[in-house]
């Protein structure tokens, strides 16, 4: 969790306050992505939903920063653009362990060798 944390602030830093928001959502949703797929197995909804939140968070300081306003300009530019300016969801990506069944595909290695 502070990984991803840290990473979403280097991504939202003050340094990149000149980039368009397009740029800055587009990395966002790149680590997202690549996290969730990391872990979406097991119980992570919980923590999927507090990164969400953070995104969100860093993103409303950006767009504050950038045109010099209050707090609340930032988040109602966020809540109210429709779809949170084009930050994905990770709701829905958890899947859930079943017992007896493995949480890997079963698909053989690159040399062909067995699971160690």
């Amino acid at each position: 969790m502070q990984h991803a944390r840290d990473r979403i602030r280097q991504v939202t830093d003050r340094s990149r306050l000149l980039l368009p928001v397009e740029w800055i959502v587009q990395d966002i949703n790149i680590f997202l992505r690549g996290w969730a797929g990391c872990f979406k197995y097991g119980n992570s909804a919980r923590p999927f939903g507090k990164i969400r939140d953070y995104a969100k968070m860093r993103l409303a300081i950006v767009l504050r920063k950038r045109h010099k306003r209050s707090r609340e300009f930032g988040w109602s530019i966020v809540a109210y653009s429709g779809n949170e300016l084009g930050l994905i969801g990770l709701v829905g990506t958890v899947v859930a362990p079943r017992p007896f069944k493995p949480w890997r595909r079963d698909r053989p290695n690159a040399g062909g060798e067995r699971r160690r």
